[in-house]
């Protein structure tokens, strides 16, 4: 951890289908495919920040706050067609070329949604414990993910009992004395901007994309924690059947978050993949 505190990153905002929408970038423009980052439920772009500020000199990076997130503005209806083409609308905003994506959790969904929409648009997929399988397994995940089914019902997975949140931001993690204490600042602050979270598990309740996962034959890779018990690393190998090119990583002693507790692990296995051979 000697590189902690990691600054915040470059934030800009821009407008997307009516949706005012915040980012952050890192890096600068060259010749390989620019790098969309896609964070998971109750988080935001920031989610990245170490893996930004690491992969920086190689790639150009850009994190957005997905609606209902960060400092973008919540949409309706909140589904993955929609924010698919919130998605596309975004790259066209920012005029991007080919990107490549990497996607955590409910962003490595919305990663697999938008990549079998748009695979013109994508060269490759680098997934971090995507929530793909989670319609298979509704209704566990809002408990195995500390989210109540009250709170689902309500449409909101954010409390204002501060002892609650607490604990709340660090289920995700297997190693919580090992983490800076800044690491839980800024999930904090996530967590208190996270408006969508119970929209989200409604939306991968509600779309199963299996069937069309063998239409992506591009490359992918797979990272999990090895005591991920959010999105359980045994996905890997039913995703593995449908995606038979796939690069699988699990990472041992890890939970759900491995590019923040297994850093130069993941920044390792991302910048061999994102450059092409």
């Amino acid at each position: 951890m000697t590189n902690y505190p990691y600054n915040e990153c470059h934030r800009e905002q821009v407008e997307v289908l009516g949706i005012h929408t915040s980012y952050y970038t890192a890096g600068q423009r060259h010749g390989r495919d620019p790098v969309i980052l896609l964070h998971g439920t109750s988080t935001s772009g920031d989610s990245f920040r170490e893996t930004m500020h690491e992969l920086a000199d190689d790639f150009w990076l850009i994190a957005p706050d997905i609606p209902g997130f960060g400092f973008t503005e919540d949409t309706e209806p909140y589904t993955f067609p929609h924010l698919v083409e919130w998605l596309a609308s975004f790259r066209q905003a920012l005029r991007l070329p080919r990107t490549a994506v990497i996607g955590h959790s409910f962003g490595g969904m919305l990663a697999t949604a938008f990549a079998l929409s748009y695979p013109e648009d994508v060269s490759r997929m680098l997934l971090l414990a995507p929530a793909i399988l989670v319609a298979q397994t509704w209704p566990q995940v809002p408990m195995r993910w500390s989210i109540s089914m009250g709170l689902v019902d309500v449409g909101s997975a954010v409390t204002q009992k501060p002892p609650l949140v607490q604990r709340t931001i660090r289920v995700p993690f297997y190693d919580v004395q090992g983490q800076h204490h800044t690491v839980w600042e800024r999930r904090m602050r996530d967590y208190e901007n996270a408006r969508s979270s119970a929209d989200v598990i409604r939306a991968l309740a509600g779309y199963d994309v299996r069937p069309l996962l063998p239409r992506w034959q591009q490359p992918v890779a797979l990272v999990w924690g090895e005591k991920d018990h959010i999105v359980p690393p045994t996905n890997a190998a039913i995703l593995k059947h449908f995606w038979p090119q796939a690069d699988v990583h699990i990472l041992d002693e890890c939970g759900h978050v491995p590019m923040i507790e297994k850093q130069r692990q993941f920044q390792t296995i991302a910048r061999s993949f994102l450059t092409p051979a």
